[in-house]
């Protein structure tokens, strides 16, 4: 017998609900002091952004008033996306798979009245939940990127990924605006490691022959184009036809570069030194396609000696004076924080100081607080194939921000008892959108080549 198949028991409440899943779940300590929250946001929020003037003072040569200097404001759009957490759990599995928390939590394994009662669900089913929400909620909030495709071998396939394709997070907006300059290169660091990354390179040679298309297929996506007259007539006409939709693939990140190099030929370059990518192609008809001039790609390596010392020095030389107004922070991968760790161990004289950061001990480099974020490491690894493995920001809690209507919104949070199915189901609808605000009062390490 389900001992929890009877009724709608438990009971839920939105107090409970809010206490044991929306506090954990948006208020999670690990990025408080780096993101602020703006809550209540139904669809776009406007975002004011305010130059302050300057040479406003001076003499005094007449009588009467004359102003001088204005304020120039601007504002930045933030719209938000609809996210969805959809979870059901069977009672029994339930109680065989988390039974130690239920020891912990005081509840006896063969207590099976006290198992109805809604404290086993609010006090342990729902922080279980609420915790891997917010893990998830995080990853989202640096990784989305609303072009990423499903990776196989490290390589895109064509194929969008909803794990990341809700909205756009930090680290798309930072790539994006690295490589167009929006944020400017003196605001980034480059970081050097002991092994040297190489683009990959390939280039296709298409010979003509009583044919009616070219097909070149880069990244498990197939792009033909009409015969026209002559192979090189033709390759002109499939990089006018495909560069624009090839090198918008994958966001900022996983993309490639095409160029037509001489009469008759394609050439790809991965977008950023370590990535890889297919390109193969195929001629409908009697002619034929030849590769050359391949390159391989490799990797960044391990970070060079003593390595981030120098490049978090540099990242406090390369901030703009306007940043030093406001309380800062670091935040970095935990290749990076190791890698200080070392140089320290190698020098006399103190060990890294360790300062409060809302509460929490956290290090700190020069006196300003390092949150070390060894899930970057794992996530750059297993969804961004290993490019660009040691990244590090420099900035204030006031520009970067995470906007939601989930704090306000407790409708949206939903359980109820399917006794068809004999499932307790949890549903949590949010809306969710990031921006940053300054790009004055952010400074970069790691982010491009």
């Amino acid at each position: 017998m389900n001992i929890f198949s009877h009724g709608i028991s438990p009971a839920f409440t939105k107090q409970s609900i809010h206490e044991y899943f929306i506090s954990p779940f948006f208020m999670g300590e690990d990025v408080r002091g780096a993101i602020t929250v703006r809550s209540d946001i139904k669809g776009t929020e406007l975002l004011n952004k305010i130059s302050r003037p300057s040479f406003i003072t001076k003499p005094k040569t007449s009588a009467g008033f004359t102003p001088t200097g204005s304020f120039a404001l601007s504002t930045q759009s933030n719209t938000v996306a609809l996210m969805a957490l959809e979870f059901e759990q069977n009672a029994r599995a339930f109680w065989g798979s988390i039974v130690e928390q239920l020891l912990a939590s005081g509840f006896r394994e063969d207590d099976v009245e006290q198992m109805k009662q809604p404290d086993v669900w609010n006090k342990i089913m729902l922080p279980i939940i609420a915790k891997a929400g917010q893990q998830d909620l995080i990853r989202q909030m640096f990784f989305g990127n609303t072009l990423q495709e499903v990776l196989s071998s490290g390589i895109p396939t064509g194929v969008p990924d909803p794990n990341f394709t809700g909205y756009t997070g930090f680290m798309t907006h930072f790539i994006r605006d690295v490589l167009s300059a929006a944020i400017p290169a003196a605001q980034h660091v480059v970081v050097d490691s002991a092994t040297s990354a190489v683009k990959a390179e390939k280039i296709l040679t298409y010979t003509a022959g009583a044919d009616t298309y070219l097909v070149l297929t880069i990244n498990g996506v197939a792009y033909s184009q009409a015969y026209g007259s002559s192979a090189t007539v033709t390759c002109s006409n499939w990089l006018t036809s495909h560069k624009s939709a090839v090198e918008a693939r994958g966001g900022a990140f996983s993309g490639v570069i095409v160029t037509n190099p001489s009469a008759g030929a394609i050439k790809v370059v991965s977008k950023f030194k370590g990535q890889d990518f297919t390109f193969t192609g195929a001629v409908t008809g009697s002619g034929s396609v030849a590769a050359s001039g391949v390159v391989a790609a490799i990797k960044q390596g391990k970070l060079a000696d003593n390595e981030v010392d120098a490049t978090l020095e540099a990242m406090i030389d390369a901030a703009r004076p306007e940043l030093f107004e406001f309380p800062l922070v670091f935040l970095c991968t935990r290749s990076m924080w190791r890698n200080l760790v070392h140089t320290i161990k190698n020098k006399t004289g103190d060990l890294p100081l360790t300062m409060m950061l809302n509460g929490l001990p956290v290090p700190s480099y020069e006196g300003y607080p390092v949150l070390v974020r060894p899930d970057w490491d794992t996530w750059f690894a297993s969804y961004q194939n290993g490019v660009q493995p040691h990244r590090a920001l420099f900035t204030t809690q006031q520009n970067l921000i995470f906007g939601t209507d989930g704090l306000m919104d407790p409708n949206d949070i939903e359980s109820w008892y399917n006794t068809d199915l004999q499932m307790r189901r949890y549903r949590v609808q949010y809306k969710a959108a990031t921006a940053y605000l300054h790009s004055e009062l952010l400074v970069l390490d790691g982010f491009g080549d």
